[in-house]
Order: structure tokens, then sequence, then C-alpha cells
């Protein structure tokens, strides 16, 4: 009887603990999202082939820090192909990198933040 009380209580603790850390687990990936956002990343179409991209040479926080006009960003996207090596984007994810660096990580958006 005493050896299958220990044997319960071991599959109690371990279940909690297991379940603990599946809890953890799911919050992790939750707040990856949330990363994103409070970078100045706001969820909406583009958002995951901006990371993709711009973090696979550079930190994110460079890329938001920029505040770079639509035309801009296209000169710089240009300005790492030809120079810095970075593989051409294909032109439907140029078009969702632009457009979303454009709405969300432009210098209008800067100015608004400041004047908010």
């Amino acid at each position: 009887m005493r050896n299958n009380c220990t044997l319960l209580r071991t599959a109690l603790v371990a279940a909690t603990i297991g379940s603990v850390f599946l809890f953890l687990g799911a919050d992790d990936v939750y707040s990856e999202g949330d990363e994103l956002t409070e970078m100045g990343l706001p969820p909406d179409i583009g958002r995951d082939e901006v990371a993709a991209y711009c973090d696979a040479c550079h930190s994110l926080k460079l890329v938001v820090q920029q505040g770079l006009s639509r035309a801009a960003w296209e000169e710089t996207i240009e300005w790492m192909v030809e120079e810095q090596e970075m593989e051409p984007l294909e032109s439907d994810d140029y078009k969702l990198v632009l457009d979303y660096l454009a709405k969300h990580v432009s210098i209008e958006v800067r100015l608004k933040k400041r004047t908010q």
C-alpha cells in the first residue's frame, strides 16, 4: 500500500509539473507576438514578412528606429540588396513588406506618437 501511495504522489507531482511547463510554454508563444507589438510592430498584414526578412540580418529594433518614408524604405531595401548582399524579396513579399513598413514604421507614425 505504501508503494502505491508513493507512486501516486510521484505521478501527481509529475502531472503538476508537466501542466506548469505546458502553461508556461503556451504563454511564451503568446508573448512572442506581444514582443513584436511592444517593439513597435503591430499585428497587420505583412508583419510576419517584415520580421522574417529583417530579423535575418539585424535586430527588429533597428527597423523600428528608422521611421522612414515609403520612398526611403524603397531606397533602403534596394541598397540592402545591391550593397549588403540581401536576397531580393519576391514581388508579392516586397509589396507586403513595403506596405507594412510605410504604414507602421514611417516618419508619419513617429510624428503621431510624439504628439499623443
